[in-house]
């Protein structure tokens, strides 16, 4: 299917999800009262739609992926910020890039390894297993890819590529696995996880932003940002804490920098459940 096709059919897709499914629209659209007060209620239901849109589009890039050639995942997408990850392999103790559900990341993900970046992508286990199988193998079209799962005893995945000074991929926006605590995000706490935090002081790994998009002409972009190192004191918890505040305030510009492109379609605040 041609990509202006594709899109075409998620845009009307997204649509009609919004208005004929009630429930999901007063979730995403309660989250984007969190995210964006200032915001009309105009504006939050194209935004809110244009979530609805990009969930979509993320989907319709992953089922295709495994079609494209090496090339042709060059000509649509774009690395920004390759200098700061050369720069904090020189570290030696791996790296941390953080993010929110924000753009197409498992498709971008897959010219890491053309640009030399070893890459671990956490992955969130969903039912049926089978369906979660198949997404699972479709987001390892490039053989070199590695994901990890966020459960279990695979968490000392992460550790093992963190030592062999690889990339690890966290998405901090949502308390997936349900261990989170509450924290302040965009203003009102939430239940979110610490695990970025906490590996990062426990590893001395470098931390770093990255933002992942979708232009309005339908190219990608990876934006790595420069990395940073949190301090570690004698008191865990405070550090725990402060570290993983910097973090949810690098996510919260993401997040309003590209609104529409924040995949997060279950509830993120108590009052939007």
């Amino acid at each position: 299917m041609p990509l202006w096709l594709g899109f075409g059919v998620c845009d009307i897709a997204g649509r009609l999800v919004f208005w004929l499914w009630p429930g999901k629209r007063r979730v995403v659209l309660c989250n984007l009262t969190h995210a964006l007060p200032d915001a009309t209620s105009t504006q939050r239901n194209k935004i809110a739609q244009g979530m609805i849109q990009s969930n979509l589009k993320n989907y319709f890039d992953l089922f295709r992926a495994h079609k494209m050639t090496p090339a042709q995942f060059d000509a649509q997408v774009t690395v920004i910020g390759l200098e700061n990850v050369r720069e904090a392999e020189k570290r030696g103790k791996g790296i941390i890039v953080f993010s929110g559900h924000v753009g197409s990341f498992s498709f971008v993900s897959q010219v890491a390894t053309r640009v030399q970046i070893h890459f671990n992508l956490t992955v969130e286990p969903f039912n049926p297993p089978k369906l979660f199988e198949l997404v699972r193998r479709l987001r390892e079209v490039d053989p070199q890819t590695k994901l990890v799962s966020v459960v279990g005893s695979e968490l000392r995945n992460v550790f093992r590529a963190l030592k062999r000074n690889e990339m690890v991929c966290l998405a901090i926006d949502r308390d997936v696995i349900g261990n989170g605590v509450p924290q302040d995000f965009f203003g009102t706490p939430a239940l979110l996880p610490t695990g970025a935090a906490e590996i990062a002081l426990r590893t001395g790994a470098t931390v770093m932003p990255v933002l992942c998009y979708r232009t309005p002409d339908r190219r990608n972009v990876l934006l790595f940002k420069p990395g940073f190192v949190l301090e570690a004191t004698k008191n865990r918890a405070t550090d725990v804490a402060q570290g993983n505040a910097r973090l949810l305030r690098e996510v919260e510009k993401m997040i309003k920098d590209k609104p529409d492109q924040w995949v997060v379609l279950q509830p993120i605040w108590d009052d939007c459940k």
